[in-house]
């Protein structure tokens, strides 16, 4: 009986999960989900939803992408979200899935 060793290069996989390629590719997967968050978000002046953005984030050894507006926009988490006094009106969320959809 013969049998397969792996030996998994941990410095290797994480060298490449902390890539420059890495994080442009996702920052291209994101893209998507920032259109349609942007769309679906509540608009009075558009302001709010024009300052949704998607950022790079190195998390510990891997790049993730975050999506959301910027500080002054703060408000659209409740309006995301709802309150005891504002029904949600979800934008988020529905961005993902649709553009997770699209794939």
């Amino acid at each position: 009986m013969s049998g397969v060793r792996v030996d998994v290069d941990q410095q290797a996989v994480a060298a490449v999960a902390a890539s420059t390629d890495v994080r442009d590719l996702l920052m291209e997967a994101g893209e998507p989900v920032e259109d349609r968050a942007k769309l679906g978000a509540p608009k009075e002046t558009g302001e709010g939803a024009g300052s949704i953005r998607r950022e790079p984030v190195l998390d510990g050894f891997a790049w993730t992408v975050r999506i959301s507006w910027d500080r002054p926009h703060y408000y659209l988490y409740f309006h995301d979200r709802g309150t005891e006094h504002l029904p949600a009106r979800p934008f988020l969320e529905p961005a993902l899935e649709a553009a997770i959809g699209g794939i």
